[in-house]
C-alpha cells in the first residue's frame, strides 16, 4: 500500500524496469515512488490545480511529464536536486487530460479539454495542433509514432494521422461521423489559432450508440499488435440505475467494425481505463465500482 496523497489519485505511470512509478492527483503535486521500499523518492510542486496526467520519458525514464487543470504541461528531471520543473509548456487553454511521450520521435503528445491534440517536437522546438472539436480525454501513440488515438467527449475515438492531422478512422459514436467532423472543421475555420483541423474519414450507421463517452474521462488504447482499438465506456443516461451496465468495446483497426463488447456487470456506471498485456494476451479494466476486472 502506497499512501501519501491527501486527495484522489488521478493517474499513474511506471518506469520500464518497474522499479519506480509516478502518481498525480488532486493535491497538485507529482510523487515519485520507489516500488521496493514503498517510499516517495521525490515530490514536485509547481502546479496550481489538480494534476490529471503523468508520463515517463527520456534516457532511462529520467524525465517525468505532468499535465494539469492549470493548463500547463511541466517536465521534471529525476536526476536533478532542484524542485523546479526544467520546462513548462503553456499552450493549452483548458485542462490537460492525457499525456504520451514517444521517444523514437522525441515528441510529447497531450490531449486537452480545449478540444486539441498537441504534439511537441523536442528536437525542433515546435508544436503542431490538431483540432478535434470536442474535449479530448485520452491520447495514445502507435509504436511507429505515425498515428494518434484520441478519445473525445462526443463519443468518438479518432485515429489521427500525425503527418497532416487527418482522421484515418473513427470508432464508436453514433450516426454519421462525417457530420461530426464537419462541425469540428467549421469551428476550426473560425479559430485563427488552430494550425490544422480534423477532417472526416469514416462514416457510421444511424443505429443508436452503444459506446457512450459524454461526461467522464475515458481512456482508450491499442491492443493485439495494434490491430484492435479498445476502450471502456459510460452507461447510457437513458438507462435506469438498476439496468445500468458499462462495457469494454473492441474495434477492428482496418474496418472500424465493432468486434467485441464485454459487460463489466450491472450497476457499473463506467469503465474509465483499460490496459492490454501483449505477452499474456489479456486485458484489464478499471471500473467505477472500485474494482479492476481482468479478462483473458
Amino acid at each position: 500500500r502506497y499512501a501519501k496523497h491527501g486527495y484522489s489519485v488521478l493517474d499513474l505511470a511506471v518506469t520500464a524496469d518497474n522499479a519506480r512509478f509516478a502518481s498525480v492527483g488532486g493535491d497538485k503535486q507529482v510523487f515519485l515512488w520507489d516500488v521496493e521500499t514503498g517510499t516517495t523518492v521525490r515530490r514536485w510542486s509547481g502546479h496550481d490545480a489538480r494534476v490529471e496526467a503523468v508520463e515517463f520519458g527520456g534516457e532511462a525514464d529520467s524525465i517525468v511529464a505532468s499535465g494539469s487543470a492549470d493548463t500547463t504541461l511541466k517536465l521534471w528531471d529525476t536526476r536533478s536536486l532542484t524542485s523546479k520543473p526544467i520546462q513548462t509548456l503553456s499552450e493549452a487553454r483548458d485542462t490537460i487530460s492525457s499525456l504520451r511521450i514517444h521517444m523514437p520521435t522525441a515528441s510529447i503528445l497531450s490531449g486537452s479539454y480545449d478540444g486539441r491534440i498537441r504534439s511537441y517536437d523536442l528536437r525542433m522546438g515546435m508544436v503542431n495542433v490538431d483540432v478535434m472539436g470536442h474535449e479530448v480525454t485520452s491520447v495514445r501513440c502507435s509504436d511507429d509514432g505515425n498515428v494518434v488515438l484520441a478519445s473525445c467527449l462526443d463519443g468518438w475515438i479518432r485515429m489521427v494521422d500525425r503527418a497532416d492531422g487527418n482522421v484515418l478512422k473513427a470508432f464508436g459514436g453514433g450516426g454519421s461521423y462525417a457530420a461530426t467532423a464537419a462541425a469540428a472543421s467549421k469551428q476550426a475555420e473560425s479559430d485563427s489559432t488552430a494550425p490544422r483541423a480534423a477532417t472526416a474519414a469514416a462514416a457510421a450507421g444511424d443505429e443508436t450508440p452503444r459506446y457512450v463517452n459524454s461526461s467522464l474521462r475515458i481512456r482508450s488504447s491499442f491492443a493485439m499488435g495494434e490491430s484492435v482499438v479498445f476502450s471502456g465506456g459510460e452507461t447510457d443516461e437513458k438507462e435506469s440505475a438498476v439496468k445500468a451496465e458499462s462495457h469494454v468495446f473492441a474495434w477492428d483497426v482496418l474496418t472500424g467494425d465493432l468486434i467485441a463488447k464485454v459487460s463489466a456487470g450491472k450497476g457499473v456506471k463506467a469503465v474509465s481505463c483499460v490496459a492490454w498485456n501483449e505477452k499474456g494476451g489479456c486485458w484489464a479494466g478499471g471500473c467505477s465500482d472500485g474494482t479492476v476486472q481482468i479478462f483473458g
